[in-house]
């Protein structure tokens, strides 16, 4: 009989294995970013659009809500159609919403922006 947990245990790492773990990690990495990149804006934004520290507040919040309802709702839209489309569609829409805020000029724009992502 074949006990397939001790086949994965001792096999060895292959080059497709090494490639899944990467683009893994690089997907983490992107995810991660709009919420590093605001972080390190913040202060910038604070200075040249003389607007308080605290109104940056409902930014940082929009954009976690955003993902959290984004992944709970692509969650069952995954199921339905499939993960490699619904992951396609995700990054693209989020890669314009990140284009977006580029060109944010006040706060709203940003709430607007951030809540898409």
């Amino acid at each position: 009989m074949l006990n397939v947990s001790d086949l994965i245990d001792r096999a060895r790492l292959g080059p497709t294995q090494v490639l899944v773990v990467a683009l893994c990690a690089l997907c983490m990495v992107v995810d991660g970013f709009d919420v590093q990149a605001m972080g390190y804006i913040a202060p910038a934004l604070v200075r040249d659009w003389g607007i308080q520290k605290a109104e940056l507040g409902p930014v940082f919040g929009a954009g976690l809500l955003g993902i959290t309802i984004g992944s709970l709702a692509l969650s069952f839209v995954a199921d339905l159609v499939g993960r490699k489309p619904v992951l396609i569609a995700a990054l693209v829409f989020l890669s314009i919403c990140m284009l977006a805020t580029a060109y944010a000029t006040t706060i709203g724009q940003l709430l607007v922006d951030a809540s898409k992502s």
